[in-house]
C-alpha cells in the first residue's frame, strides 16, 4: 500500500511541477513587450478612421504619436525647413483619403539633400516613418496635417 501512496505521490509531483512551469512561462510572456505593427495610412485606415465620431479622431491620432506609419501620396511641394532638426520638408497629398472624405496632408521631414534631388512635383511617394504630431485644418475633423520623420522612402514608378 506504500508503494502505491509513493507512486502516486510522485505523480503529483510531476503534475505540480508542470502546472508551476506553465504558469512561470505566462508570467514571463505576459512582460515582454509585444512587437507593434507599423500603422499604415492605405484604405482600411481612412474607411476605420472614417468611421470614428469626429470626437474620437483627435485621441486616436493622439495615441500613435512616436509610432511608425507608412503613407503615400502625391509629393507636392518640397521646402528647405529646419523643423526636427531636418533640412528639408516634403509635403505629400494622401491618395487614400480623399475617398472617404478626408484630406490627410503629410510634411515628411528629410536631411537628406540627395534623396531630395531625386524627387520631383506630382509624383508618388511611399514612405515609412514616425509619427511625430498632426494639426487638425477644419472643427469637423476631416482635414489633418501630419509630421512624420523618415526613415525611409521611395518614388513609385508606373
Amino acid at each position: 500500500m506504500t508503494y502505491t501512496l509513493k507512486i502516486q505521490e510522485k505523480k503529483n509531483n510531476k503534475f505540480r511541477y508542470k502546472i508551476l512551469n506553465t504558469l512561470i512561462v505566462a508570467l514571463i510572456s505576459s512582460n515582454l513587450p509585444a512587437q507593434e505593427a507599423d500603422i499604415v495610412f492605405d484604405n482600411n485606415f481612412f474607411k476605420e478612421f472614417n468611421k470614428k465620431q469626429v470626437i474620437q479622431r483627435d485621441e486616436f491620432l493622439e495615441n500613435i504619436t512616436n509610432k511608425v506609419v507608412i503613407g503615400r501620396g502625391k509629393i507636392i511641394e518640397i521646402t528647405p525647413n529646419q523643423r526636427y532638426k531636418k533640412k528639408y520638408r516634403i509635403k505629400i497629398e494622401s491618395s487614400d483619403s480623399t475617398a472617404y472624405s478626408q484630406n490627410f496632408i503629410f510634411f515628411v521631414f528629410i536631411e537628406n539633400k540627395d534623396m531630395v534631388d531625386l524627387l520631383s512635383i506630382d509624383s508618388k511617394f511611399e514612405f515609412k516613418g514616425q509619427f511625430m504630431g498632426y494639426t487638425p485644418l477644419s472643427t469637423k475633423r476631416n482635414e489633418y496635417i501630419i509630421d512624420i520623420i523618415i526613415m525611409d522612402g521611395s518614388t513609385v514608378i508606373e
